[in-house]
């Protein structure tokens, strides 16, 4: 595969060319991605982008028309630019951790490529299904970008990274561009990704995280550029020895992904599966466990946090989900709140929780991600019970099931967006020659409401003289 071969997958790919399984997971993913979008607007990440965002991309858009972000709140700035917009639309895609992955690439393609294929979607007044077929295509792209990428370097680098390169691919594929443009939209766009070193970010967790926000932004602007004449040094595919892209157009990446059910790193969930197994066939009372013991994979050791002092440092730990797992019987975005991160009696069970490298679960590792985990007992003669070997919900090998994946995006809907939201957004996007304004209906709906209120507010203040 060479950048050549990008460009005539950008420009010539169509929804047919995705098998019907494809296009099921396609859909799902950008339902996904919307919820936990929505979502992630409730944290402080979101506001610090979002309020940046505001001060260096307000106004209209490209084109003058401006793009929506999905917080479903009002009241703060619910357009930007379109740069603007997908800056923190895809950071709030990411905040709570708890947006699709996949396990080869170690990373989260529909984060990075949803929310630039929305904005310029709505920019160009775009269909569903052409929207649609730009995050495919997005999406394929990012996923042999970032295997590439990890092929050449040797190094383990976060979304950003290479999600650049496919968010590139999507707003190419939308604006309708030229061969000789997209080329060097792709080419600016992994030239300047962000460099996420992602095991950094694990061991010391910040708002930075995968890097995602920067790497859509990046894959905008390098679109932007490239219009513009800015030019670029081919891409990563044109490099001797990169094996991992050869497939492109035999095997579709979007069919084996996975979406998360719990808001933390994904490397922890099969402990988290594993402790609610345990919980809830044993009826084992929390008070009882004088050590957690898990088994797993190398890597995951590193999420060592056992008393988070923030949200990202609660996403990038395994004590501490599996500590509250095993404490409340689920893991919840409340689980993150400040009140429940400080609880003593969680943070006490997380200290006891122990790491080990299982050498067999090494060796599955990125293509699975699993864990087994002992409870020592303090009771009677210190019994120890065992799970088994566990793969965490979600995965291809155990999905989400249609009620579940719904209840998911229906408990992130939940606040700012109504309650018939899941049906609306599968039923649009179930609609090739619906418009993505009308895709986007429930958030414009609930950001001028929430106008209304606010400015109905302010005004019965001034009536009391109290602004």
């Amino acid at each position: 595969m060479t950048t050549d071969t990008a460009v005539s997958f950008v420009r010539d790919a169509t929804r047919s060319d995705f098998s019907e399984e494809a296009r099921n997971h396609l859909r799902n993913r950008v339902l996904d991605a919307l919820a936990a979008t929505t979502a992630g607007f409730a944290l402080p990440t979101a506001d610090v982008v979002r309020e940046y965002a505001a001060d260096h991309h307000g106004g209209d858009g490209k084109g003058g028309d401006a793009a929506t972000l999905l917080s479903g709140e009002g009241g703060k700035e619910s357009t930007l630019s379109e740069q603007g917009a997908v800056l923190v639309n895809a950071t709030a895609a990411n905040a709570l951790d708890v947006d699709d992955g996949h396990r080869e690439v170690k990373g989260h393609p529909a984060a990075v490529v949803v929310p630039p294929a929305l904005a310029a979607a709505e920019a160009v007044g775009a269909t569903v299904g052409e929207l649609l077929a730009a995050v495919g295509v997005g999406y394929e792209l990012a996923v042999r970008a970032g295997l590439a990428v990890h092929e050449t370097d040797g190094v383990y680098t976060g979304t950003g990274s290479w999600g650049a390169l496919g968010a590139a691919a999507a707003v190419a594929r939308l604006r309708g561009l030229d061969w000789e443009t997209t080329a060097r939209a792709l080419g600016t766009a992994e030239y300047h990704a962000p460099r996420t070193p992602i095991m950094r970010g694990v061991e010391r967790p910040g708002m930075t995280k995968d890097g995602i926000g920067w790497g859509a932004y990046a894959g905008t602007a390098a679109v932007d550029l490239a219009e513009a004449g800015f030019t670029a040094a081919g891409t990563v595919f044109d490099e001797e020895g990169v094996s991992a892209t050869e497939d492109l157009g035999d095997h579709c990446y979007l069919t084996t992904g996975y979406l998360k059910p719990y808001p933390c790193c994904r490397w922890a969930q099969p402990g988290v599966e594993a402790v609610l197994d345990l919980r809830n066939s044993r009826e084992i009372s929390p008070e009882s466990v004088e050590t957690i013991r898990v088994h797993t994979f190398e890597a995951a050791t590193h999420l060592g946090t056992r008393r988070p002092e923030s949200v990202e440092a609660a996403e990038y730990s395994y004590p501490y989900p599996v500590a509250a797992a095993l404490a409340r019987g689920e893991f919840t975005p409340a689980e993150l709140g400040t009140s429940r991160r400080e609880e003593e009696s969680v943070l006490a069970l997380a200290d006891r929780v122990e790491m080990v490298v299982d050498s067999d679960l090494e060796a599955r590792f990125p293509a699975e991600c699993l864990a087994r985990v002992e409870l020592v007992l303090s009771d009677g003669e210190g019994e120890t019970v065992s799970s088994d070997v566990t793969r965490a919900k979600g995965a291809k090998e155990r999905p989400l099931s249609d009620a579940e994946r719904r209840a998911k995006a229906a408990d992130l809907f939940e606040g700012p967006l109504s309650s018939g939201t899941v049906e609306w957004v599968e039923e649009t996007l179930a609609s090739p020659s619906a418009s993505v304004e009308e895709l986007l209906g429930p958030w414009r709906d609930a950001n001028e409401s929430n106008d209304a209120a606010e400015s109905g507010r302010t005004d019965e203040l001034a009536d009391h003289g109290e602004v």
